[in-house]
């Protein structure tokens, strides 16, 4: 089995990181109550069936806020390159630099994007390169053969 390029280290327990994706999360909550409600204005609709539909719709955003924890790993100085196509064959593109740390997010218009779901490049003084991404670019890098 061929090696991977990215060493996982740990796995971050905050999903959201950010003001703006709790308020993200918040806008698409109340957004279904909201037509929750609408809907039992202008229907006959069962308000039990409505219920549900509110929990399900819930529980089914839950996915893409795990799928978003933070991974931290290490790629060697010798994959930046691997690791440089692997990030845009997903999509990313370099966002800002700041305090020596690159960022980079998905290449999707700016109300679209969490921050959460941006990927965190630092040198470190050993060579290697600490990295931040979300679950799901691992879960893909893991799953590529």
């Amino acid at each position: 089995m061929k090696k991977r390029f990215f060493q996982k280290q740990s796995i971050g327990f905050v999903p959201l990181a950010s003001a703006r994706d709790w308020a993200i999360v918040a806008v698409i909550v109340a957004g279904v109550l909201g037509v929750r409600e609408l809907v039992l204005l202008f229907s006959l609709m069962d308000r039990e069936d409505l219920r549900i539909t509110l929990i399900g719709a819930c529980f089914g955003m839950l996915p893409s806020v795990l799928m978003c924890l933070p991974v931290h790993g290490v790629v060697d100085g010798l994959s930046r390159d691997a690791l440089r196509s692997f990030l845009g064959s997903m999509k990313f593109i370099r966002l800002v630099e700041r305090n020596g740390t690159r960022f980079y997010t998905q290449n999707t218009p700016s109300w679209m994007r969490w921050d959460s779901n941006r990927v965190a490049i630092k040198p470190l003084p050993d060579g290697q390169l600490g990295v931040t991404m979300p679950f799901y670019c691992y879960w893909t890098l893991t799953r590529r053969r």
